[in-house]
């Protein structure tokens, strides 16, 4: 016969969280884009997270910038995203590999970047995806 836990004795067990990285994108528009302008600017990059920015006072008004996250599975394909972005209606791209602890509750917390690289817009060639460092293309 197994007896149920004892809710007042600690559990012998710690549920662990998850710890790594994900590739974190903030794209800041050149305009602000009505909502679904900026949802098809953004609809390139497939397989990620898209949270777009709006002021408080105007949740459905016009879109200033947007942050995407997930994990990075084609280097060059983000690298080819990123430059059509900074060619077109981009003003510029924060990118890089974030470190994350994801609790067993499914809640992110995002570690603080390593470094920060700041480079051309016209050295999206350069973004070397090292974990920690955010490269700002301006």
């Amino acid at each position: 016969m197994t007896l149920p836990p004892n809710p007042r004795q600690p559990s012998s067990r710690t549920d662990k969280g998850v710890r790594g990285f994900d590739l974190d994108l903030h794209v800041t528009f050149a305009r602000p884009l009505p909502r679904e302008e900026a949802l098809t600017v953004l609809r390139p990059a497939e397989g990620f997270t898209v949270d777009l920015y709006a002021p408080h006072l105007d949740p459905g008004g016009p879109v200033p910038s947007a942050r995407l996250t997930g994990p990075l599975r084609d280097r060059e394909a983000v690298r080819a995203l990123l430059a059509a972005w900074l060619q077109g209606e981009a003003r510029s791209v924060e990118v890089g590999l974030h470190g994350f602890l994801r609790s067993t509750t499914g809640a992110t917390e995002w570690m603080p970047w390593r470094r920060n690289a700041v480079l051309p817009r016209s050295s999206v060639g350069s973004v070397a995806f090292e974990e920690g460092v955010k490269y700002v293309l301006e």
